[in-house]
């Protein structure tokens, strides 16, 4: 029997090295087979094969296209990397992937204005 890889429309899963941006070491059709195999590569990731979105990955923080709410397209465990991928990338966010806190940009601060008080007649 042959090989169904080239069956056009199936997904394709595909662990990478260095947190998703480094070389393939593996493909599969299976997204738990490929997370399985990724737990075997440290620091590796499983991203979607011509998308390039990751899917899964132990890093602490990631990085999210359209101002967080798109696809994670890079994935590290320093928040600096993060930040200076994310800076290259127009619209894009750092977020913690256990909270999926936005820490950059900050989100602004809500500044609440002092209530005024009547002042007491002297």
């Amino acid at each position: 029997m042959g090989c169904a890889c080239n069956q056009r429309g199936k997904i394709q899963y595909e662990v990478a090295m260095d947190a998703g941006r480094g070389r393939g070491a593996f493909k599969s059709a299976s997204k738990p087979t490929a997370i399985t195999v990724s737990g075997r590569y440290n620091g590796s990731a499983v991203r979607v094969v011509g998308t390039g979105e990751i899917v899964f990955h132990k890093e602490t923080y990631e990085v999210a296209t359209n101002g967080g709410t798109g696809t994670v397209v890079f994935a590290h465990s320093d928040q600096a990397e993060a930040v200076a991928h994310a800076d290259t990338l127009d619209g894009a966010v750092v977020r913690e992937r256990e909270t999926g806190a936005v820490v950059h940009p900050i989100p602004a601060a809500k500044t609440v204005k002092p209530k005024k008080t009547a002042e007491a007649p002297e």
